[in-house]
């Protein structure tokens, strides 16, 4: 007769294996990671003691000691200088090299997610999750990028290959998109930004316009100023606008097909331009003091806020005040001598008008209109569909990796 295991046997050898398991699970994980720190650490040594040699062939043909490296997303940069080194093995994501009469002394290297610090004769490896972390280049408000959106690329000449500038305020190296304001604008003296007929209501559309439609002239004449843009800026954003007194509710973009709560505007759309928020965000940033217009945002029925005319600094009148940072954000508009912007120049001043519009509904209920940017360097809101001298400024979020 043959006898098999009794139920006691059974979890006696389950108990064991699990005993052993419970022992053996930490020291097969120690292990694991071990290797892993010795794998990062001898990868960190062979790139440094690689870049020793590369920087001493370079030497050969011209005389090359850095006093210092920085690699970015994987990319190397000594002394200011991008340097041509590539590896067979892997390569570090970030992090600094330091030398000392050309010999290197010291690095602090991320690989995978493992922190390598070389200082001395000491060599520290611990896990460090920021490792993992891409860092992109910080850009300084109202820089000058050149930026060709037919062909998605940063460029340098072509007739698609357009001036923009960085109107992202505190733009950090966390930041993987910028965003871009056009220098110039894109129509010649557009008039509305919402016309008597798109507004479809003759009753209650005014003598100059009411904004609780919102801006669809403005969008459809963008639609069709961009249509030969890359389908990848086809635009993805959301604006609402229902705490302003005059807001036409919520503006909801995806893939360029734009509506205005039931109201279908766009299919196709690019760009956009600029909001109230962002004008407001990108004075504080260049230095609007706590207690002016920029810093409460109380503008209100007809007020105009000054940043950049001669008689006027962030608001406050000043006889004699001179210019301000922000000229560049009136740049080839039509009135450039008391901004201290750059003229016009070329096909540019076909493009003038005395102001451009923003997305944004201004607060006058008596007289409800839209705020614009002023080329007297200004910042308040007018009717929206008035004078013949308003235009349209293209702004488009963007991937940094285009400039690097």
């Amino acid at each position: 007769m043959k006898k098999g295991f009794t139920l006691i046997e059974l979890l006696a050898v389950i108990v064991i294996l699990a005993i052993i398991a419970l022992i053996a699970t930490p020291i097969i994980l120690n292990i694991v990671e071990d290797s892993k720190k010795s794998a990062a650490t001898e990868s960190a040594r062979l790139y440094v003691d690689g870049l020793q040699n590369r920087i001493a062939s370079e030497n050969m043909t011209r005389e090359f000691n850095p006093t210092s490296c920085t690699i970015t997303n994987g990319n190397i940069t000594c002394d200011g200088q991008s340097l041509d080194y590539a590896v067979d093995g892997q390569a570090p994501t970030s992090g600094t090299i330091s030398f000392n009469n050309g010999v290197i002394s010291g690095y602090t290297l991320c690989m995978s997610d493992y922190k390598i610090i070389k200082s001395g004769n000491n060599i520290t490896t611990t896990q460090d999750s920021n490792c993992n972390a891409i860092a992109y280049t910080a850009y300084t408000l109202g820089q000058l990028l050149q930026y060709d959106p037919v062909n998605n690329e940063g460029c340098s000449t072509g007739e698609t290959c357009y001036n923009w500038r960085v109107i992202t305020a505190n733009d950090n190296e966390s930041s993987e998109n910028i965003t871009l304001q056009m220098d110039h604008n894109i129509t010649i003296y557009y008039q509305c930004w919402v016309t008597r007929e798109d507004y479809n209501d003759n009753s209650n559309w005014g003598s100059d316009g009411q904004t609780n439609k919102g801006p669809i002239s403005l969008l459809k004449e963008l639609e069709t100023e961009t249509s030969d843009w890359d389908d990848s800026l086809k635009l993805n954003y959301t604006y609402d606008t229902s705490s302003s007194p005059n807001g036409y509710g919520t503006l909801s973009c995806t893939n360029g097909a734009c509506s205005i709560g039931a109201n279908a505007i766009t299919t196709n759309l690019k760009a956009r331009v600029i909001t109230g928020e962002e004008v407001k965000a990108i004075m504080l940033a260049a230095g609007a003091q706590e207690g002016t217009l920029a810093y409460t945002w109380t503008l209100s029925n007809g007020e105009w806020y000054y940043f950049s005319h001669n008689n006027y600094v962030f608001g406050t009148q000043t006889s004699g005040a001179g210019n301000t940072n922000l000229a560049w954000l009136i740049e080839n508009t039509e009135s450039v001598a008391a901004s201290g912007s750059t003229a016009p120049t070329g096909d540019i001043s076909d493009y003038n008008a005395s102001a451009y519009w923003t997305l944004t509904p201004g607060p006058n209920t008596e007289y409800p209109g839209a705020y614009v940017v002023g080329s007297w360097g200004s910042f308040g809101d007018l009717p929206p569909c008035w004078d013949p001298e308003y235009a349209i400024r293209p702004v488009i979020t963007i991937p940094k990796s285009i400039f690097e």
